[in-house]
């Protein structure tokens, strides 16, 4: 039996990335594909950003998805009614509980935070909704205090509690502990879960600590985007809980690469090659010390199979190739070469790799640095021609 869920929320959290936006027809070709991936419940948006979104999220509920549909809101009526005429399932309803979100963003004291709190949670009651708890900014916040609001909302039927690193400055030993004093002090029939924001580069060790310490609630983002640097990447999160921690999560580890490029082509956001498990480069291999030692033993310079994720490995040939990936090469086609002819061919393949390569990545750059430009922000010349058509 599945013990962990995975809590995807590229449809909202990932649209929020500066400049993406998704259609209604790519919201719903990837709320398909993570359901098809076997993720359970979906974040998939704000009712309150626009009619646009809440008829996009409308047809997401109507999909009969076996995901369960949830939405975010923030502690405002008319949003938890929108989610409602939506047909979500549930709500992520966001609590700041940081003093900072408090006093400087909303205006009230901690007592003024629970009694809206409690009046937001039995308005979602009232319409049929489940709570989900969203814990703003909790890793700054006075755990005492997130621990009390938690309890709260238990009292009035929340089913589950997200504590955020809504900034990213979380460490995972940090992350750990705290956690540990969540889970011991909430009720153990409540479930607990972690969003955690990759500022640092640690959106995923600081969820990985939270598995440690119990949450079973794990907030992640297709690709790892989102506000700022992004949030914890799901290929990552879904891979290293099954690998290291040998724990189930029921997803269909074979899906996530195909899943990355869509969300890859609908988002605009292109992933580096580098990138853990989905990336180009992933299991590609052009070192010659790393090569022969694989063509020797595959597990010399493997630590992930790649055919637990649906890839295949590579050999590339270029600056750092080895005689032997030659060797290999030929061998697999039928040809035997001295090795006089593998040193001219090996001579070649590096000439031919320098040539001309240096201004194809010159051009590429100046090829995405336009990309960026054009479609990651808004041109500010068309902004001053709009404001020039309306204002005069």
């Amino acid at each position: 039996m599945d013990d962990i869920k995975i809590v995807d929320g590229t449809l909202r959290e990932g649209e929020q990335t500066p400049g993406v936006l998704f259609t209604r027809d790519e919201k719903l070709a990837i709320a398909r594909e993570l359901d098809l991936t076997g993720v359970r419940l979906l974040d998939v948006g704000m009712p309150a950003v626009s009619v646009e979104e809440r008829e996009a999220i409308s047809a997401i509920a109507g999909e009969g998805l076996r995901a369960s549909v949830g939405v975010s809101v923030r502690m405002r009526r008319e949003e938890i009614i929108q989610a409602a005429h939506c047909s979500a399932d549930e709500i992520f309803l966001i609590c700041p509980v940081s003093h900072l979100h408090i006093a400087d963003r909303l205006g009230i004291d901690e007592n003024g935070l629970t009694g809206l709190a409690s009046d937001m949670i039995k308005c979602a009651t009232d319409n049929a909704l489940a709570v989900n708890l969203v814990a703003e900014d909790a890793s700054r916040a006075d755990i005492s205090f997130v621990i009390d609001v938690i309890c709260l909302a238990h009292e009035q039927g929340v089913k589950s509690a997200f504590i955020c690193d809504t900034v990213g400055i979380g460490e995972p030993f940090t992350m750990k502990s705290s956690m540990e004093r969540v889970r011991e002090a909430m009720p153990q029939d409540m479930g607990l879960g972690v969003h955690c924001h990759n500022d640092l580069g640690l959106a995923t060790a600081n969820t990985l600590a939270a598995v440690e310490a119990g949450a079973k609630l794990l907030s992640v983002t297709v690709n790892g985007i989102g506000e700022r640097a992004g949030n914890a990447p799901l290929h990552e999160v879904a891979v290293s809980v099954e690998k290291i921690f040998r724990r189930m999560h029921g997803l269909d580890m074979h899906r996530l690469y195909g899943l990355s490029r869509l969300v890859e082509r609908c988002s605009g956001i292109f992933i580096s090659p580098h990138t853990p498990i989905v990336g180009l480069n992933a299991f590609r291999h052009e070192s010659g010390i790393h090569v022969d030692g694989i063509l020797k033993n595959s597990k010399t310079y493997t630590g992930l199979d790649p055919d637990i994720v649906n890839r295949m490995p590579a050999f590339v040939l270029g600056k750092h190739t080895g005689a032997q990936t030659i060797r290999h090469i030929l061998s697999d086609r039928g040809y035997e070469a001295s090795e006089e002819d593998l040193a001219k061919i090996l001579c070649l393949v590096k000439q031919r790799k320098i040539e001309g390569v240096k201004k194809q990545i010159q051009r590429m750059s100046k090829d995405m640095e336009a990309f960026y430009e054009q479609c990651l922000t808004f041109p500010m010349d068309s902004f001053w021609k709009i404001v020039e058509e309306v204002l005069g």
